[in-house]
Parts: structure tokens; sequence; C-alpha cells
């Protein structure tokens, strides 16, 4: 059975996250939406995940919830259009989320679509066996 941490609806979750981000950026999700969806993939991803990666889940729900209030003053003024301050910050806050997602699931290196770089290659044991007895070493006749 395949370990949470490892499973393929984590994947699928994080794989969602990356393709909510760009959604956004590339202008097709509005602002109020990208807020809810990251809120709501990041509770599916706790679940999943857990204790092993606290420090990257805590970056990414700080990452949302300066969206989040971000978006909530967008609302506040009327949904008037972003300011270069807000801009800013928004776009600090992608790349936070970008960079923690990296950090908790790496690209997979059998993905063919973004294959990752090779691993190293692990030192293997010699091929060569030894045939014949050393010299003075005793043999065991089992009966």
């Amino acid at each position: 059975m395949t370990s949470l941490p490892r499973s393929p609806l984590r994947r699928f979750v994080t794989d969602g996250l990356r393709d909510t981000i760009d959604t956004y950026t590339t202008d097709t999700l509005p602002l109020h939406r990208f807020a809810w969806e990251l809120d709501s993939r990041l509770d599916t991803l706790t679940e999943l995940t857990g204790l092993p990666h606290w420090r990257t889940l805590t970056a990414l729900r700080d990452a949302q919830r300066i969206i989040a209030a971000v978006d909530a003053e967008v609302r506040a003024a009327g949904g008037t259009a972003l300011t270069a301050a807000e801009e800013h910050t928004l776009t600090a806050a992608v790349a936070s989320l970008r960079t923690a997602l990296a950090r908790l699931d790496p690209r997979d290196p059998v993905d063919p679509l973004d294959p990752a770089r090779p691993l190293p290659v692990a030192i293997a044991p010699p091929t060569r066996r030894r045939t014949r007895p050393r010299v003075g070493a005793r043999r065991i006749l089992v009966a």
C-alpha cells in the first residue's frame, strides 16, 4: 500500500495547486476564486501530508492568508482595480507559493511531461564473487 505522504492523491492535489496558480497568473481566474481555491486545496493537502512537512505547509498557508487578505481589501474597496502595492504583494505571495510547492513535492522523474534531473547512481556492490575459499579458511560441513 502506498504511504499517505507519497500517495497519488497528494500528487493530484499539488498538481491542482500548480494549475490554479498558473491559471491565476494568466489572468483567467479572478482573485476571489483564486483565494477560495487555494484555501480549499490547502485544507485537503494538509489532511494528506501531515506532520513531516509542517514547515512547508505553514509557508503555503501564510501565502494563502496574504492572498485572502488582499482579496478582502479589494472587496471592501468595492472591487476596484488592484493598486501597485497590492499587485506587488500578490506577486510575492504567488512566488512564495511556487517555492513552497517545489519543496513539498518535487517533480516526478518518471513524468514524461516534466522529467526531473536524474538521480545519482548508487554505488553498486561488487559483482565478482570469490569462487575459491581463502587460504587458511575453515570449511563447515553439514551432514
